[in-house]
């Protein structure tokens, strides 16, 4: 791994302004205790398993793998006993949760797909699907070791949103009934999430908001959300708007203050606030990343 000494991160330059990558955004690892270690709580974690057999259990629930089966762990608490067959091995991508927020592709089937693996996540491949993953794997590395790339963090966030589509494409195909005859929690977060995707985070980011809207409590329905998905509600009410801050930073027709009002945050300050909290960024240093307007 390549950082700066004074900072640990991965750097960059766009212009005269440094955007700063940080050094465990994203790990690629071959030993699957190291990957499936606390020391990467707060990732996403991609397994191909390319020989042999894995099993382990997600708190009391047992999970078995075996050779061309994906592994999608977005919540990594909770993994122990692991056990590997003679001849097992795997490769890795571990990206955290704040980069994947800066890569994820804008799909409808992000939400869909997260409950599923929440259930269940082992993803059942073909020989040929499991050679397009460990391509797009192969991709994210290059363009992750490209460290003179003047665009560099947009290169390997691109290469991330590739193979997640992919992931997308694979999953929706074989898995898309897997939420068929799901228990009350999942239930519940999926009419969340569905508040979510209607564009209620535009204005509301308090979980009361929305556990008043499904008629539960809001410690009701964090704790469906963590049951169903390993994350409470207000980590999804910040993806949502996170997303749409992201996206509407883009636009060079508006002002910070602009996106500020539009998702109804009441000052500058205090959206600025939000925005480094959950990208890591200010607004100005996230448009200065893309060379965009920063007014």
């Amino acid at each position: 791994i390549y950082y700066c000494s004074d900072c640990m991160t991965k750097p960059t330059q766009f212009g005269d302004e440094p955007y700063i990558l940080r050094e465990d955004d994203v790990i690629f690892t071959d030993d699957v205790y190291d990957a499936m270690s606390d020391g990467f709580i707060g990732t996403c974690l991609h397994i191909i398993v390319t020989s042999g057999k894995i099993t382990f259990r997600i708190g009391s629930k047992p999970v078995e793998a075996q050779m061309n089966d994906c592994l999608i762990m977005p919540n990594r608490t909770m993994i122990n006993d692991i056990r590997l067959s003679d001849g097992f091995t795997m490769r890795s991508a571990i990206i955290t949760q704040r980069f994947m927020r800066i890569s994820l592709p804008k799909s409808n089937y992000e939400m869909k797909g997260l409950l599923a693996m929440a259930e269940n996540p082992v993803i059942k491949m073909t020989s040929e699907e499991v050679q397009t993953i460990l391509h797009d794997f192969t991709e994210v590395q290059l363009q992750h070791n490209r460290l003179t790339h003047i665009y560099y963090a947009e290169m390997v966030a691109r290469s991330i949103e590739m193979m997640v589509l992919d992931m997308y494409d694979i999953h929706s195909r074989y898995h898309a009934t897997e939420l068929a005859g799901i228990d009350q929690s999942t239930r519940i977060t999926r009419q969340f999430i569905v508040l979510l995707q209607e564009g209620h985070y535009r204005k509301n980011r308090k979980v009361e908001y929305y556990a008043s809207m499904l008629n539960i409590s809001p410690q009701y329905l964090s704790e469906c959300s963590i049951k169903a998905t390993g994350h409470n509600a207000s980590f999804y009410i910040d993806y949502f708007t996170t997303q749409e801050i992201v996206r509407l930073l883009k636009r060079d027709d508006l002002t910070i203050t602009d996106v500020a009002y539009k998702l109804d945050f009441n000052t500058t300050n205090y959206f600025t606030r939000y925005v480094k909290r959950t990208l890591g960024l200010t607004p100005r240093e996230y448009r200065e990343k893309f060379n965009l307007k920063s007014n």
